[in-house]
């Protein structure tokens, strides 16, 4: 595929994910009178697992998925998880005086999310083999 394919697919996919976060951070977050940013947390745990979902489908294929990989990876999950805003969730946790939400708030995106790649990865290319 071209560059310029290449980048239709990253702005097309990163725009649907876009989207899709801040719908979903909406819906999740509507019925909730927490403080705590769960509904960014699980979009970035979803995320992650779906990024492994993805890397272990392009392993098993073994076959290239540039303009794939582009729009889905790149462009969708790029534009789907985002860590601007789990930058500023915790910032404000921290700001407001909620040093042990935001201390939770990084341990839970970094290890959960992780962990979900690692999940993803290996219920599509379960092989022991170095990744």
């Amino acid at each position: 595929m071209s560059y310029i394919e290449n980048t239709i697919a990253v702005l097309c996919g990163g725009a649907a994910g876009a989207v899709c976060r801040f719908k979903l951070n909406a819906a999740i977050m509507s019925g909730l009178t927490m403080t705590f940013p769960l509904g960014i947390l699980c979009i970035n745990v979803l995320g992650g697992f779906l990024m492994g979902l993805l890397q272990g489908a392009m392993k098993r294929s073994g076959k290239p998925f540039t303009v794939g990989y582009s729009l889905l990876g790149t462009g969708f999950l790029g534009g789907f998880t985002t860590f601007s805003t789990f930058s500023l969730d915790t910032f404000n946790l921290y700001h407001t005086g909620d040093l042990m939400l935001a201390g939770l708030n990084i341990l839970l995106n970094a290890v959960i999310c992780i962990c979900a790649v690692w999940a993803g990865y290996r219920i599509v290319f379960p092989r022991t083999a170095a990744a």
